[in-house]
Order: structure tokens, then C-alpha cells, then sequence
């Protein structure tokens, strides 16, 4: 038997640059997400790598300062090799899709709607998309309420029916919709035994007792379990997919349970604490090692819906998200201005019982056209008093003229001001 039963491309205590980039990004992403929780005692369902396909395909629409921004947060990179990364990622995701074929369901998918009346995508984003993404691009009439249910619907279809509605409306000022999907189903490799199963207190943060299905298993033999003694932490690694080590079948997916040691410490504060390149259960796989004994574990059915904007602005993107700052001029052929991406939503669900666990996420980015939905600006601007003025030559930008005007020509005259004694009489 071997000494880990997960496959061996993917453990090592070194990992590829774009498996170290995912795990950074998902720490970050999570501590943000935590911090930015209104209810600090709720769950936290979120699936980083999902997000990271759909602002990928943004950010390859970016330019300028807002495509630097994106390319140093989401993968770690400058705004040169931003290329590189995301043709890397998709690459990366083509191996776990063909890694878990046969063993667990695992599936991605993306699509793009654009509004056809409003601009046009630019051909050499779109065919990177559909190279690096295997992106669905469709032009269509936002005016249109079914193209909003033409999207929920691919949500629907894309995560097995656990995420059916992922937007509520577009508006006539929205150029674009981008979605990404990520569905998981898999089954234990050693099963829970319903029978088991029971009714247990679980405390949550705050002290807060409550009963719920608690899942029992004991694993009597080397191998069915890992098991990790942190610091300030232990886990335990259960595995998804067949084991038949004869025929070259080992376990794909595990999930990792991570429990501070510290009773008094809440998952949440624990999470914030931690660094993705000093964290075993991030860095060191091979760190875990066979273990036997005994698990309890909750049934867990989990939904929800993120706004993700202050998550990513915490974690350094900005530019993107402000009209007037934000460059996408890559993404349409009238290279257009005022293009800002006015919504990220991110839907999770997460389900375990006795059988395995189910899961699914969807990231929806819709990017916006500012000067669509308002009309030009009325101005009342006088220039009577002093003011700066610059002659600039348009297409270089270069200026030629420049100065202050307190007195606009020679032949001035004093304007007589109103006294009181040749004011009117009341």
C-alpha cells in the first residue's frame, strides 16, 4: 500500500506555481471573506478557485493600472505575464478535470452574454476565452427578460440544479456577463454507516449548544485516514473515489477538517491568524501521515449567496470596480471607456452525509457602461473671476499653452458697485 492514498502528481512538499498561487489565493481570500462577514458567527462557504476562473476572464479584458491590479492579486504576477498565468490555470484545471475522471463528478464551465446593442467584444478576447476557458459567448437583447433566465438557467444546468438563480436582472447600461461554474459530487471512500448516526450537541462560536446528525466512523486500518498534529491545530484527511491500489485506482479528492486545539479559539479567529506558505494543511500534504481511530463529523447542508466586491478590494483590486478608473479596453473593439465591473456575486452550497459530499459555485461578474445610463451632464460654469488655462494638443496630449488669467485683457473697465446711497429706495 502506498504512503499516501492520494494521487501522487499532486503531493509533494513542492508544489507547482500555480497550485502555491491557488492555495494563497484561497487563504487571502477567505481570511477577507471572514473579515468582511456581517455576522461573525455565521458559516463561511466559499470556493476561491471558482472566483479565480471568473475574475481571470476579466482580467484578460484589463489594462493598464486596473490589469496590474488584478494580475498581482489573483495570481501573483505583473501585468506582463498575466497571459502566461491564466493559460497556466487552465491548464491546471485541465489536469484535476482528467485526474478525477471515473473516480469523483467533477465539472467547470463558463459563459459570457454580452448586450449586442451596446458594444461589441473585441475577437481576440473572445477567441482567448473560448482557447483558455472553453467559454460559451453569446450576443443578446438585454431589453430581453428571458436572457436573464437563459443565464440562471445555465447555472441550473451546470451545478446539477443546487444553484438556480444567480441574477436578478441586467439593466440597459450592462455590457456583459461572465460566469463561471464549478460542480463537485463524490462519494467516501469508507462510507459513514447511517446507523451511526445520532443526535449530538455542537457547540458553535459564542458557546451556543445545539443538537444535530452527528456522523460516526471508526477507522481500524492503516491507510483509510491521514492525520495531522499542527501546532495549534489537528486534521484529518477523508477521502473521495475507489481504492483498488492492485488495478491503479486510488482515492482523487479529499476533504481536509481542520479544529483548533484551543477550545476557547473559533475557527473564524484561527483562520485569521494563519499564513498559506507556513500552514501544512496549505503547503505540506505529505506532512499528514496514516492514523487510526475514530470520527464524528455533522451532517453538513450549507447555501449562500457573497457579495464578493469588498473581499477583492480588501485583497487589492480597485481600479476595476470604479467607472472612472477602471481600463477594459481590451475586452470590446470600440476599446471603450467607463466599462467597470458593478457586480461580483459568488453562490456556494456544500452538502455532506453518510454517502459523500455534493458542492457547487458559481462567480458572475457583470461589467457595466457608466456613460449609458446617464445622460450628459447640464453645466452652468462661468469663468468671471480668475482661473488657470492650458492649450493642449489633442492626440499627443502634449501641452503648449499654459497660464493664470486675473485680468483677461487691457481694456478693462471697473464695474460700479451698488452703495448705499445709490441704492434703490424702498
Amino acid at each position: 500500500m502506498p504512503k499516501d492514498n492520494f494521487p501522487t502528481e499532486y503531493i509533494g512538499r513542492n508544489f507547482s506555481t500555480e497550485v502555491k498561487n491557488v492555495n494563497r489565493l484561497t487563504l487571502e481570500f477567505a481570511k477577507a471573506a471572514a473579515k468582511n462577514q456581517d455576522d461573525k458567527s455565521d458559516n463561511l462557504v466559499i470556493s476561491p478557485y471558482n472566483a479565480l476562473h471568473c475574475l481571470a476572464m476579466v482580467a484578460a479584458g484589463a489594462d493598464g493600472e486596473t490589469r496590474r491590479e488584478m494580475a498581482e492579486t489573483l495570481f501573483g504576477v505583473d501585468a506582463a505575464e498575466l497571459d502566461d498565468a491564466i493559460t497556466s490555470l487552465s491548464e491546471l484545471n485541465e489536469k484535476i478535470l482528467a485526474a478525477n475522471k471515473g473516480q469523483v463528478e467533477l465539472k467547470t464551465a463558463n459563459g459570457v452574454w454580452t448586450n449586442k446593442d451596446l458594444l461589441t467584444l473585441d475577437g481576440d478576447y473572445a477567441d482567448g476565452l473560448r482557447k483558455d476557458f472553453g467559454a460559451e459567448i453569446s450576443a443578446e437583447n438585454f431589453a430581453n427578460p428571458a436572457v436573464v433566465d437563459q443565464i440562471n438557467d445555465w447555472a441550473d444546468k451546470n451545478t446539477n440544479g443546487l444553484i438556480k438563480k444567480i441574477l436578478d436582472e441586467l439593466k440597459p447600461e450592462d455590457f456583459a456577463v461572465l460566469a463561471s461554474s464549478l460542480y463537485f459530487k463524490g462519494q467516501w471512500t469508507n462510507k459513514f454507516d447511517k446507523e451511526l448516526t445520532e443526535e449530538k450537541a455542537f457547540t458553535a462560536d459564542g458557546g451556543l449548544r445545539q443538537t444535530t446528525p452527528m456522523m460516526h466512523q471508526e477507522f481500524d486500518e492503516e491507510g483509510e485516514i491521514r492525520y495531522l498534529d499542527g501546532d495549534d491545530f489537528e486534521s484529518v484527511a477523508l477521502t473521495y473515489g475507489k481504492k483498488d491500489y492492485e488495478n491503479g485506482k486510488e482515492p482523487t479528492m479529499r476533504l481536509l477538517l481542520i479544529r483548533p486545539k484551543d477550545d476557547n479559539v473559533s475557527a473564524r479567529d484561527w483562520l485569521l491568524s494563519q499564513k498559506s506558505d507556513t500552514l501544512p494543511v496549505w503547503s505540506e500534504p505529505m506532512a499528514y501521515r496514516d492514523a487510526v481511530g475514530t470520527v464524528e463529523l455533522p451532517r453538513m447542508d450549507i447555501k449562500q449567496k457573497h457579495d464578493i466586491i469588498p473581499v477583492l478590494q480588501d485583497m487589492g483590486i480597485n481600479d476595476a470596480f470604479n467607472s472612472v478608473t477602471a481600463d477594459f479596453s481590451k475586452m470590446t473593439e470600440e476599446k471603450a471607456r467607463g466599462l467597470y465591473i458593478s457586480q461580483v456575486s459568488h453562490d456556494t452550497v456544500f452538502k455532506t452525509d453518510e454517502e459523500g459530499s455534493e458542492a457547487a459555485a458559481v462567480t458572475t461578474a457583470v461589467m457595466t457602461l457608466e456613460c449609458a445610463s446617464m445622460p450628459p451632464p447640464k453645466i452652468d460654469v462661468k469663468f468671471d473671476r480668475s482661473y488657470v488655462f492650458a492649450l493642449q494638443d489633442v492626440k499627443t496630449g502634449a501641452i503648449i499653452f499654459a497660464g493664470t488669467v486675473n485680468k483677461p485683457n487691457e481694456d478693462m473697465k471697473p464695474v460700479a458697485e451698488k452703495t448705499a446711497k445709490n441704492a434703490p429706495k424702498r
